[in-house]
């Protein structure tokens, strides 16, 4: 059955479909021969260039698109095969009616429908699953491309609305609609509203995760966090920074009077008919208060574990450990290396409508379905502990803990894990076996540590180089052998332009793909650790961190490193962004 299927997918591929149709194409000939003694023909070349110069134009087309259909419907993941089918497909039979109808024009007509039918078909669908900048066959991308080809430099319509753009404060939550009203109220009538709505509105268009506010003698920086790195954008005046920050202190219900004790809140927006929350924190400083937002988009699709960048092996691995009926798996890396979200893609992988599914979080990033959610309160008295010991009396199936803090809330989790319940969680630890160490530290017993925990998810996040303008270039032999790869067999790296290469190019313009930067997008790179019998022998017995990672190398542990050669290797990302971020 596999054999079948892999075949199946090899004739589907566009370069198997090509060869299949060149193959074809040569039969005829052969087959014209066969037919001259029923239809005689008489001396001469009948034939139009014109017209043979318009299929070829259009043979070209199809084979191009393709490709692309073939590359592009890969990366997002929509249905590669049938679509390779429908554009293949339909192609060859436009070019088979060309060949047999005796009608040339009405052919063409015939062709063009075929071939243009199931690709705008796709190009309709993909450009709902891709941002605004991103989408084929609009204005924009066709004044891009007129401008590439001709090189000649179009200006762009710029529709503006006069108003503020499609983004409207909505207060601290969407439940109270009283208070929320006279807040949202409070802050629009304030000094510098439109330019909080329009910054606000730009960091969530430009996929920024956090929007920073700092003060300086002269103006108020403003800094966006995309794909993990503070970007700069447009600052404001001094006066205009602080009015700013006072409208987001009322939005989440804060003393705009105190403005050097730190505090915290939330308020929600509703950006383009979705809703985004917005976590706030503000600190006093030396130059004046300093604004950190974090955005959270609740309309963000949760991804499932096969679009965390896993290798196939290590997300079986990951799957067999989250079916598991009991036990505790542990994501851990630092700050913003997406344990959360690998969190919620292994939730993604238990059937929810049949086991009893409770979450304590701080604070609930995503909605799931069918899963309770509870979000803890320190101020109330609602922390990790408290929730978790409360939890275990409502006969939950999985747990997922937002983040081991403490010795009370570690040992809950390892009791409960002991006790036939599934606890997911996420510990702050540079490695996988670091993180044994880490709860050890924090008090537990090693004899219940090796009986509770099941396996350790250790994960970074690289960036992705940008498929529009990374650079392609041969790597080091040295270097390759000192990371053990094959010299002979490697021959090309990628990295992001830099200046030699634009100005090579003759375009000093910002790649608008990824803004200049060189990457778009993020993936993860892991390092999974298997509580094996062996290792949880070590773990009980001597909890030494070089013999439990020897050990666990043993048992076919790959390190970060090496998992993120592996998207090197792919073309996924470069060596520079591999060695910054596992440093």
């Amino acid at each position: 059955m596999k054999l079948g299927q892999a075949w199946g997918r090899r004739l589907l591929s566009p370069v198997y479909c090509l060869l299949l149709s060149a193959f074809c194409l040569l039969l005829l000939p052969a087959t014209a021969d066969a037919a001259t003694d029923l239809f005689p023909r008489g001396p001469g070349l009948y034939f139009s260039p014109v017209k043979l110069i318009l299929v070829l134009i259009v043979f070209l087309c199809w084979v191009g698109t393709c490709a692309w259909v073939n590359q592009d419907s890969k990366g997002l993941e929509l249905q590669q095969h049938t679509w390779n089918l429908a554009v293949w497909g339909c192609g060859f039979l436009g070019l088979l009616a060309v060949w047999a109808l005796p009608l040339f024009w009405l052919s063409v007509v015939l062709l063009l429908a075929l071939y243009l039918g199931p690709t705008l078909a796709y190009v309709n669908l993909r450009n709902q699953n891709v941002p605004e900048e991103d989408k084929v066959l609009t204005e924009r991308h066709l004044r891009a491309v007129v401008s590439r080809l001709l090189r000649i430099r179009l200006r762009e319509k710029k529709v503006k609305d006069e108003g503020a753009p499609d983004l409207r404060f909505m207060g601290k939550s969407s439940g109270r609609a009283a208070d929320e009203s006279k807040l949202v109220a409070r802050a629009a009538s304030s000094k510098g509203y439109k330019g909080a709505v329009q910054m606000v509105y730009e960091a969530i268009k430009s996929r920024a995760t956090d929007i920073h506010m700092e003060p300086t003698r002269e103006e108020m920086t403003v800094r966006y966090r995309i794909d993990g790195i503070l970007r700069p954008a447009d600052p404001f005046s001094r006066a205009m920074g602080d009015a700013v920050i006072n409208i987001f202190k009322v939005l989440s219900d804060m003393d705009i009077t105190e403005k050097r004790k730190p505090q915290d809140g939330s308020f929600s927006a509703e950006c383009e008919s979705r809703v985004v929350d917005f976590r706030v924190a503000t600190a006093g400083s030396v130059a004046g208060e300093k604004l950190v937002m974090r955005i959270l988009d609740k309309s963000k699709a949760l991804i499932d574990l096969t679009q965390l960048g896993m290798r196939d092996k290590m997300r079986e691995h990951v799957h067999g450990l989250v079916q598991q009926p009991h036990g505790m798996m542990i994501v851990c890396g630092p700050t913003g290396a997406g344990k959360s979200t690998t969190l919620y893609a292994c939730l993604s992988e238990i059937d929810r409508y049949q086991r009893n599914v409770i979450t304590v979080e701080n604070p609930v990033e995503y909605h799931v379905s069918n899963v309770t959610q509870i979000e803890i309160n320190p101020k109330a008295g609602k922390t990790f502990a408290s929730e978790l010991r409360s939890i275990l009396r409502q006969d939950p199936d999985v747990i997922m803990v937002g983040e081991i803090r403490d010795q009370e809330t570690a040992e809950i989790a390892c009791q409960a894990a002991q006790t036939g319940h599934m606890v997911f969680t996420t510990l702050h630890a540079n490695d996988s076996v670091t993180a044994i160490v880490r709860l050890i530290d924090l008090g537990v017993q090693p004899f219940s540590i090796a009986s509770a925990v099941s396996g350790v998810l250790s994960q970074r996040l690289v960036r992705l180089l940008c498929s529009k303008c990374k650079v392609r270039y041969r790597p080091n032999p040295d270097m390759l052998r000192k990371a053990n790869l094959p010299a002979d067999k490697i021959k090309y790296f990628y990295r992001p332009p830099d200046d030699s290469d634009k100005e090579a190019d003759g375009d000093d313009e910002a790649c608008p793909h990824c803004g200049g930067t060189g990457y778009r997008g993020r993936t993860g790179i892991f390092e999974l650790l298997i509580i094996t019998d062996s290792v949880r022998d070590l773990i009980r017995e001597n909890p030494n961190p070089n013999a439990i990672k020897q050990e666990a190398i043993k048992s076919g542990m790959k390190y970060l490193q090496e998992d993120g050669l592996r998207q090197v290797i792919e073309g996924k990302t470069s060596i520079q962004e591999l060695l910054r971020v596992c440093k």
